[in-house]
């Protein structure tokens, strides 16, 4: 028996308990939506070395850890503060979910515009909004991604945000799926859904991290989250995704992004490390004049890994999209980026750039980067590149010349250097969250420990 096959068949027995013990409290056609999701993870397994797409990410580990769904905290610790978790933006509707549940004690769902629908946990499975549960997994395909069919599999909260056509909303949308330690290895399944209708407007926010206190009580957490996102005509989303779980930590994630037409949908992408972290990007722009821009940055210490793999579909004639990556990866570390951009033969007229920039802090560092062009149309405008290198000495040198500590030199470098992806938030409380949650980090275990003075 593979490792693989040995880990689905332990993700089976604990689907059985979980499923078991949601009894008549969950309706038929929500045990059915798991069962079949079980079923397609079932059929594809846990994908191994021999899949391409998974070459930089080993998942042994997953395959040798028995992972069930994490219990529902007893109570939130009073060390717990969702403030902390907020990217300095106090205002508009919060979301927060411990241990894979709501919470209501710290959310805040205050300063949404008329008509806009947030619906989460039990109340989707409501007859009002059987649109809404419906749909679920229309963009993530359950039956191609095996992590979203586990995800599907163990549907029981997230939510679905609605905003209406014509709607702004000027306040960013966030959610916080955080850790409270439980003291075992354990696994949360978030689910989120967002529908901008026509010419609409929102930012959403995701943050994915622990309490602070006892870094999970020596235990693992293995976070596989599914976000899908379905624009129409004109709409216009901006995505923020941080990844801060830490050092202990699994993270597999799961973007899949749907577009009309002259859509536009622009992202930022913060991973801060852990065992393993593998973030996917989905998108199919399906209509002339749809836009996306992929921006993601990654900062890495000690022997952390994070795998960026994302894939732009261009379906029409008429599109465009953007992607740049950048990693700075100390200690000893891995660091990993796959961009694919897949043109389509009636997609004329498509623009397409793509760029990954990583600088290593360390001679124990590794990073790979393999981007990729699938075209076949012939009026194209699309392009790839990627670096790989260290800090400038020359600069390094012009800052220690003015009395700057090597430390401090190398973080406003690295500052510099990250700038470009954090910039791209543009909300300056977005950029400043942003900045201080890298500095924290670089002040962390990014820096090499001969530089630590």
């Amino acid at each position: 028996m593979s490792l693989a096959t040995a880990q689905a068949t332990a993700f089976e027995a604990d689907f059985e308990r979980f499923e078991q013990a949601a009894g008549a409290s969950a309706p038929a056609w929500l045990h059915d939506l798991r069962r079949q999701a079980m079923d397609h993870f079932r059929a594809q397994g846990i994908p191994g070395p021999k899949h391409e797409d998974w070459l930089y990410t080993n998942t042994t580990p997953l395959a040798k850890s028995l992972l069930p769904i994490a219990p529902r905290a007893v109570e939130v610790p009073g060390s717990l503060a969702a403030h902390r978790f907020t990217l300095g933006v106090e205002e508009g509707t919060r979301l927060v979910f411990l241990n894979g549940r709501y919470e209501p004690s710290l959310s805040s769902t205050e300063g949404l515009p008329e008509g806009v629908v947030l619906v989460h946990g039990a109340a989707l499975r409501d007859e009002e909004h059987a649109d809404l549960r419906a749909e679920l997994g229309t963009v993530a395909d359950p039956a191609k991604h095996p992590f979203a069919a586990l995800n599907m599999a163990y549907l029981y909260d997230g939510f679905v945000l609605r905003v209406p056509k014509g709607v702004v909303v000027e306040k960013p949308v966030q959610t916080l799926f955080l850790h409270s330690p439980v003291g075992q290895a354990v696994a949360v399944h978030p689910r989120v859904l967002v529908v901008a209708g026509e010419n609409s407007r929102v930012t959403f926010i995701e943050r994915y991290g622990i309490d602070c206190i006892g870094a999970l009580a020596g235990g693992t957490c293995f976070t596989n989250a599914v976000t899908e996102y379905v624009l129409h005509q004109g709409a216009h989303v901006r995505a923020m995704r941080v990844q801060h779980e830490g050092t202990n930590t699994y993270h597999v994630g799961l973007t899949a992004v749907q577009q009309a037409r002259d859509s536009r949908f622009d992202s930022i992408s913060l991973s801060l490390g852990g065992a393993i972290d593998r973030n996917e990007t989905h998108v199919a722009l399906q209509d002339t004049g749809a836009e996306c821009n992929l921006n993601g940055l990654y900062v890495l210490g000690n022997e952390e890994h994070v795998d960026n793999h994302t894939v732009i579909r261009h379906e029409v004639p008429h599109c465009k999209s953007a992607q740049l990556y950048k990693g700075v990866l100390g200690g000893k570390s891995n660091g990993a980026f796959t961009g694919r951009v897949v043109v389509a033969p009636d997609a004329q007229k498509t623009v397409a750039d793509q760029a990954n920039h990583t600088l290593l802090l360390s001679d124990h560092a590794v990073a790979e980067t393999r981007p990729q062009l699938e075209i076949y149309a012939d009026d194209v405008q699309c392009a790839h590149g990627a670096t790989i290198g260290r800090l400038d000495e020359e600069a390094l040198y012009y800052l220690r010349s003015r009395g700057i500590g090597p430390r401090t030199a190398r973080n406003l470098l690295v500052h510099a250097f990250a700038s470009e992806i954090t910039e791209a938030a543009e909300d300056p409380q977005l950029v400043e969250g942003l900045e201080m949650l890298i500095a924290s980090r670089l002040e962390g275990r990014a820096n090499r420990p001969e530089d630590a003075q």
